[in-house]
Protein backbone atom coordinates (compact mmCIF):
# COMPACT_ATOMS: atom_id res chain seq x y z
CA UNK A 1 0.00 0.00 0.00
CA UNK A 2 1.56 3.57 -0.59
CA UNK A 3 2.32 5.58 2.35
CA UNK A 4 0.15 8.34 3.21
CA UNK A 5 3.18 10.14 4.89
CA UNK A 6 6.99 9.45 5.05
CA UNK A 7 9.93 10.91 6.21
CA UNK A 8 13.09 10.64 4.50
CA UNK A 9 16.30 11.35 6.58
CA UNK A 10 14.45 13.32 8.60
CA UNK A 11 17.07 15.54 10.80
CA UNK A 12 17.22 18.07 13.25
CA UNK A 13 20.06 20.00 15.34
CA UNK A 14 20.34 22.38 18.07
CA UNK A 15 23.82 23.58 18.05
CA UNK A 16 25.97 20.28 18.46
CA UNK A 17 23.01 18.22 19.49
CA UNK A 18 21.21 16.04 17.02
CA UNK A 19 17.89 15.34 18.51
CA UNK A 20 16.35 13.68 15.36
CA UNK A 21 19.14 11.96 13.34
CA UNK A 22 18.12 10.42 9.83
CA UNK A 23 14.87 9.30 10.78
CA UNK A 24 13.01 7.33 7.73
CA UNK A 25 9.92 6.01 7.80
CA UNK A 26 6.65 5.04 6.04
CA UNK A 27 3.30 5.17 7.54
CA UNK A 28 -0.32 4.07 5.81
CA UNK A 29 -3.88 4.08 5.67
CA UNK A 30 -5.46 1.78 8.17
CA UNK A 31 -2.44 1.34 10.65
CA UNK A 32 -1.75 3.03 14.01
CA UNK A 33 1.74 3.45 14.60
CA UNK A 34 2.82 3.85 18.71
CA UNK A 35 6.02 5.93 18.79
CA UNK A 36 7.85 4.80 21.92
CA UNK A 37 11.36 5.19 23.49
CA UNK A 38 12.68 6.52 26.46
CA UNK A 39 12.55 10.25 27.86
CA UNK A 40 14.83 12.48 25.47
CA UNK A 41 14.36 9.68 22.70
CA UNK A 42 13.11 12.25 20.58
CA UNK A 43 9.54 11.40 20.01
CA UNK A 44 7.74 14.82 20.51
CA UNK A 45 10.96 16.27 18.51
CA UNK A 46 9.78 14.27 15.64
CA UNK A 47 6.12 14.83 15.87
CA UNK A 48 7.02 18.09 15.95
CA UNK A 49 9.54 17.95 12.26
CA UNK A 50 6.32 16.22 11.24
CA UNK A 51 3.39 18.48 12.02
CA UNK A 52 5.76 21.89 11.47
CA UNK A 53 6.52 23.07 14.72
CA UNK A 54 10.08 22.78 14.34
CA UNK A 55 11.78 23.39 10.78
CA UNK A 56 14.45 19.98 9.75
CA UNK A 57 17.98 20.86 9.68
CA UNK A 58 17.66 18.44 6.77
CA UNK A 59 15.30 15.15 5.12
CA UNK A 60 12.07 15.68 3.63
CA UNK A 61 8.13 15.26 5.21
CA UNK A 62 6.22 13.76 2.17
CA UNK A 63 2.03 13.55 2.62
CA UNK A 64 0.85 11.80 -0.69
CA UNK A 65 3.77 12.41 -2.46
CA UNK A 66 3.73 15.87 -2.25
CA UNK A 67 6.84 17.40 -0.42
CA UNK A 68 5.58 19.53 2.44
CA UNK A 69 8.44 20.01 4.32
CA UNK A 70 8.73 23.96 3.81
CA UNK A 71 5.24 23.91 4.83
CA UNK A 72 4.10 26.22 8.02
CA UNK A 73 1.71 23.72 10.32
CA UNK A 74 -1.49 25.48 8.82
CA UNK A 75 -0.39 24.72 5.34
CA UNK A 76 0.34 20.97 6.87
CA UNK A 77 -3.12 21.03 8.49
CA UNK A 78 -4.84 21.99 5.02
CA UNK A 79 -2.96 19.39 3.62
CA UNK A 80 -4.81 16.59 5.73
CA UNK A 81 -1.87 16.54 8.80
CA UNK A 82 -3.71 17.02 12.33
CA UNK A 83 -2.36 17.36 15.66
CA UNK A 84 -4.81 17.58 18.58
CA UNK A 85 -5.35 21.31 19.54
CA UNK A 86 -3.79 22.60 22.78
CA UNK A 87 -6.63 24.70 24.75
CA UNK A 88 -4.56 27.55 25.34
CA UNK A 89 -4.46 27.82 21.69
CA UNK A 90 -8.42 28.26 20.83
CA UNK A 91 -11.00 29.57 22.75
CA UNK A 92 -11.13 28.91 26.72
CA UNK A 93 -13.80 31.35 27.76
CA UNK A 94 -16.27 29.78 24.92
CA UNK A 95 -18.55 26.72 25.22
CA UNK A 96 -17.41 23.32 24.68
CA UNK A 97 -19.54 23.65 21.63
CA UNK A 98 -18.54 26.65 20.48
CA UNK A 99 -15.38 25.49 20.03
CA UNK A 100 -16.10 22.62 18.10
CA UNK A 101 -18.15 24.49 15.88
CA UNK A 102 -15.61 27.14 15.06
CA UNK A 103 -13.23 23.65 14.27
CA UNK A 104 -16.44 22.55 11.68
CA UNK A 105 -16.44 25.90 10.03
CA UNK A 106 -12.71 25.99 10.02
CA UNK A 107 -12.76 22.69 8.03
CA UNK A 108 -15.26 23.55 6.22
CA UNK A 109 -13.50 26.93 4.79
CA UNK A 110 -16.07 29.38 6.10
CA UNK A 111 -13.37 30.45 8.45
CA UNK A 112 -13.35 31.05 11.99
CA UNK A 113 -16.07 33.65 12.40
CA UNK A 114 -16.69 33.92 16.02
CA UNK A 115 -19.94 36.70 15.48
CA UNK A 116 -22.28 35.43 13.44
CA UNK A 117 -25.54 34.83 13.99
CA UNK A 118 -26.34 31.43 15.49
CA UNK A 119 -29.63 31.09 13.26
CA UNK A 120 -27.09 31.09 10.18
CA UNK A 121 -24.80 28.35 11.45
CA UNK A 122 -27.92 25.74 11.98
CA UNK A 123 -25.88 23.02 10.28
CA UNK A 124 -22.35 23.68 11.81
CA UNK A 125 -23.95 23.22 15.10
CA UNK A 126 -25.51 20.38 13.83
CA UNK A 127 -22.19 18.74 13.14
CA UNK A 128 -20.40 20.15 15.67
CA UNK A 129 -23.30 18.37 18.33
CA UNK A 130 -21.90 15.16 16.27
CA UNK A 131 -18.80 15.54 17.64
CA UNK A 132 -19.84 16.23 20.99
CA UNK A 133 -21.63 13.00 20.98
CA UNK A 134 -18.67 11.04 19.53
CA UNK A 135 -17.04 12.48 22.34
CA UNK A 136 -19.08 11.93 25.00
CA UNK A 137 -18.87 15.72 25.98
CA UNK A 138 -22.85 16.57 25.05
CA UNK A 139 -23.40 16.93 29.39
CA UNK A 140 -20.68 19.84 28.71
CA UNK A 141 -21.70 21.13 25.89
CA UNK A 142 -22.88 24.58 27.16
CA UNK A 143 -19.60 24.60 29.92
CA UNK A 144 -16.93 27.23 29.30
CA UNK A 145 -13.71 25.02 27.82
CA UNK A 146 -11.50 26.50 30.40
CA UNK A 147 -13.99 25.12 33.43
CA UNK A 148 -13.51 21.38 32.35
CA UNK A 149 -11.42 19.50 34.13
CA UNK A 150 -8.75 17.97 32.78
CA UNK A 151 -10.21 14.75 31.33
CA UNK A 152 -12.92 16.28 29.59
CA UNK A 153 -10.49 18.39 28.14
CA UNK A 154 -8.66 16.12 26.84
CA UNK A 155 -12.18 14.25 24.88
CA UNK A 156 -12.50 18.08 23.79
CA UNK A 157 -8.89 17.91 22.20
CA UNK A 158 -9.74 14.77 20.47
CA UNK A 159 -12.76 16.02 19.31
CA UNK A 160 -11.54 19.32 17.72
CA UNK A 161 -9.68 17.12 15.80
CA UNK A 162 -11.78 14.92 14.68
CA UNK A 163 -13.92 18.31 13.68
CA UNK A 164 -11.20 18.81 11.71
CA UNK A 165 -11.19 15.55 9.27
CA UNK A 166 -7.67 15.25 8.71
CA UNK A 167 -5.98 12.14 7.39
CA UNK A 168 -3.32 11.97 9.47
CA UNK A 169 -4.51 11.96 13.31
CA UNK A 170 -1.59 12.72 15.63
CA UNK A 171 -1.58 12.25 19.31
CA UNK A 172 1.47 12.87 21.63
CA UNK A 173 0.61 10.89 25.07
CA UNK A 174 -3.31 11.63 24.96
CA UNK A 175 -3.84 10.02 28.26
CA UNK A 176 -1.22 11.53 29.89
CA UNK A 177 -2.32 13.32 33.38
CA UNK A 178 -5.59 11.81 32.98
CA UNK A 179 -7.73 9.29 35.77
CA UNK A 180 -8.38 5.89 35.30
CA UNK A 181 -11.55 7.20 35.00
CA UNK A 182 -11.48 9.15 32.12
CA UNK A 183 -8.66 7.21 30.62
CA UNK A 184 -11.09 4.59 28.64
CA UNK A 185 -13.19 7.30 27.17
CA UNK A 186 -9.83 8.58 24.64
CA UNK A 187 -8.51 5.32 24.48
CA UNK A 188 -12.54 4.31 22.90
CA UNK A 189 -12.36 7.66 20.91
CA UNK A 190 -9.04 6.49 18.80
CA UNK A 191 -9.95 2.68 19.14
CA UNK A 192 -13.13 4.21 16.77
CA UNK A 193 -11.06 6.52 14.42
CA UNK A 194 -8.96 3.39 13.61
CA UNK A 195 -11.94 1.58 12.05
CA UNK A 196 -11.84 4.11 9.31
CA UNK A 197 -9.16 2.10 7.17
CA UNK A 198 -8.52 5.95 5.19
CA UNK A 199 -7.07 7.22 7.64
CA UNK A 200 -3.74 7.00 9.37
CA UNK A 201 -3.01 7.36 13.46
CA UNK A 202 0.59 8.24 14.69
CA UNK A 203 0.77 8.29 18.80
CA UNK A 204 3.36 8.82 20.80
CA UNK A 205 2.84 6.79 24.37
CA UNK A 206 4.89 5.34 27.06
CA UNK A 207 1.94 3.34 29.20
CA UNK A 208 2.25 -0.21 27.97
CA UNK A 209 -1.04 -0.92 28.54
CA UNK A 210 -2.10 1.87 25.65
CA UNK A 211 0.37 0.88 23.53
CA UNK A 212 -0.55 -2.91 24.00
CA UNK A 213 -4.41 -1.92 23.64
CA UNK A 214 -3.78 0.56 20.23
CA UNK A 215 -0.92 -0.70 18.29
CA UNK A 216 -0.83 -2.11 15.11
CA UNK A 217 2.92 -1.34 14.53
CA UNK A 218 5.30 -0.07 17.20
CA UNK A 219 8.37 1.97 16.34
CA UNK A 220 11.17 3.00 18.71
CA UNK A 221 13.06 6.24 19.02
CA UNK A 222 16.49 6.32 20.93
CA UNK A 223 18.95 8.97 21.16
CA UNK A 224 17.07 10.21 17.87
CA UNK A 225 17.75 7.22 16.18
CA UNK A 226 15.53 4.66 14.73
CA UNK A 227 16.21 1.36 16.98
CA UNK A 228 13.19 -0.73 15.76
CA UNK A 229 10.09 -0.90 13.69
CA UNK A 230 7.84 -3.68 13.29
CA UNK A 231 5.04 -5.61 14.88
CA UNK A 232 4.44 -5.46 18.61
CA UNK A 233 5.17 -8.65 19.34
CA UNK A 234 7.86 -8.54 17.10
CA UNK A 235 8.88 -5.31 19.20
CA UNK A 236 8.37 -5.58 22.19
CA UNK A 237 10.31 -8.93 22.28
CA UNK A 238 13.43 -7.78 20.94
CA UNK A 239 16.43 -7.77 23.50
CA UNK A 240 17.72 -4.28 22.32
CA UNK A 241 14.42 -2.96 22.67
CA UNK A 242 13.78 -4.52 26.29
CA UNK A 243 17.03 -3.50 27.50
CA UNK A 244 16.97 0.52 26.06
CA UNK A 245 13.47 1.17 26.56
CA UNK A 246 11.65 -1.66 28.83
CA UNK A 247 14.53 -2.63 31.23
CA UNK A 248 16.29 -6.15 31.34
CA UNK A 249 13.98 -7.36 34.00
CA UNK A 250 10.42 -6.63 31.36
CA UNK A 251 9.12 -9.91 30.43
CA UNK A 252 8.27 -9.59 25.98
CA UNK A 253 4.67 -9.22 25.86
Amino acid sequence: MTPSLRTEDLTIRFGGHVAVNAVSCDFRPGELTVIVGPNGAGKTTYFNLISGQLPATSGRVIKDGTDITSLAPSARARHGIGRAFQLTNLFPQLSVLENIRLAVQAQSGDGWRVFTAARTLTGLTAKAERYLEAAKLTRVAHQPAAALPHGDQRKLEVALLMAMEPDIYMFDEPTAGMSLDHTPDVLDLIADLKKDQSKTILLVEHKMDVVRALADRIIVLHNGELLADGAPSEVMSSQIVRDVYLGKSEEPA
